[in-house]
């Protein structure tokens, strides 16, 4: 379950965001970081990605009985 919302995480709330961001495009959608102040758009979709490849990463490795 862990790695689910690790990987919901990372990908369409935290890379999704930051590619959006570098190419400029101010289109909200769904995710999170977008409906942030432009100013903390960029943070936010970072802790998004690391906290989601964190959770992948732990979700993974437990699955796994480490």
């Amino acid at each position: 379950m862990r790695e689910f919302i690790g990987i919901i995480l990372l990908v369409p709330q935290g890379l999704v965001p930051l590619v959006l961001i570098a190419l400029g495009v101010e289109s909200q959608g769904w995710s999170l970081a977008m409906h942030l102040p432009p100013w903390a758009q960029l943070p936010g979709a970072i802790a998004f990605a690391v906290v989601g490849a964190l959770l992948t990463v732990s979700g993974i490795r437990s699955e796994r009985g480490r």
